[in-house]
């Protein structure tokens, strides 16, 4: 029963970070960032991805 909760877990992950990266790719796109801000902005989300994946990996599924 466990291996088909962790499936279920990283395929949620793997929803998360693909929404992420089309918030990152959406700014990309639509706006011209400073180096600085872009490295804000990678920093910020990847720090968003590391909370996410601690809140699913310890978290039990409903």
């Amino acid at each position: 029963m466990g291996t088909i909760q962790e499936k279920i877990k990283q395929e949620l992950l793997k929803e998360l970070y693909t929404s992420i990266d089309k918030i990152y790719d959406s700014l990309e796109q639509k706006m011209v960032l400073e180096d600085s801000k872009r490295d804000i902005t990678i920093r910020e989300l990847n720090k968003l991805k590391d909370q996410l994946y601690l809140v699913v990996t310890h978290s039990t599924l409903s």
